[in-house]
């Protein structure tokens, strides 16, 4: 299982709406929220409309959330995660069910503190 520290594999989902996302397009572009839902959860949806609602509001240009039932290899499903622009996972959140995991509000504070890091300073910690 991923964590924290660890580059977030290249993978293609489609997305809960139906459309195709290719990680390769996001990849050094913008920083990622990547929720990985159960198909069979029926709070999934509800869960999806919050998250990009909230995502949609914070205006932030520079994140891409992707909300998918598929799976992707090392991710947890249920789980959520957030990547700053280079992949790295800043944040890995597992659930046993979709009502376990973070809130978007809390999501929305990882993605705060990926755009607000400095690269450099941590470099300098290690």
């Amino acid at each position: 299982m991923l964590q924290p520290g660890d580059l977030l594999p290249h993978f293609e989902v489609t997305d809960l709406y139906g459309s195709r996302v290719d990680y390769s397009s996001i990849w050094q572009r913008k920083n990622l929220v990547l929720v990985m839902l159960s198909d069979t959860d029926p709070s999934s949806r509800s869960y999806a409309d919050q998250l990009m609602a909230r995502g949609r509001d914070s205006k932030e240009n520079d994140t891409e959330w992707v909300v998918t039932c598929d799976r992707i290899v090392g991710m947890p499903n249920p789980g959520a995660a957030v990547a700053d622009r280079w992949g790295e996972l800043m944040h890995v959140a597992h659930a046993p069910a979709v009502a376990h995991l973070p809130v978007p509000d809390e999501l929305v504070e990882w993605v705060e503190y990926v755009q607000h890091r400095c690269p450099e300073c941590e470099g300098e910690a290690r």
